[in-house]
């Protein structure tokens, strides 16, 4: 997997959507890529400001689960 990739494949990630058969790999290039661990952190960071700050009450039907 390379960075093109791994940005691609972020929110898979966050959203617990990514195939089994990426994870390792997924796993492996943020682990030795300075620039997309920052990227993972930095994604990390940003939804649990934004689910923190979230009503979930206050998502259209729809949206719901």
């Amino acid at each position: 997997m390379d960075c093109k990739e791994v940005s691609a494949a972020l929110f898979l990630f966050f959203d617990g959507e990514m195939e089994e058969d990426m994870l390792s790999p997924f796993r492996d290039h943020v682990g030795g890529c300075g620039d997309c661990d920052k990227k993972v952190d930095y994604t990390r960071k940003l939804l649990l400001i934004v689910r923190e700050r979230t009503c979930p009450c206050c998502a259209p039907q729809r949206l719901r689960h």
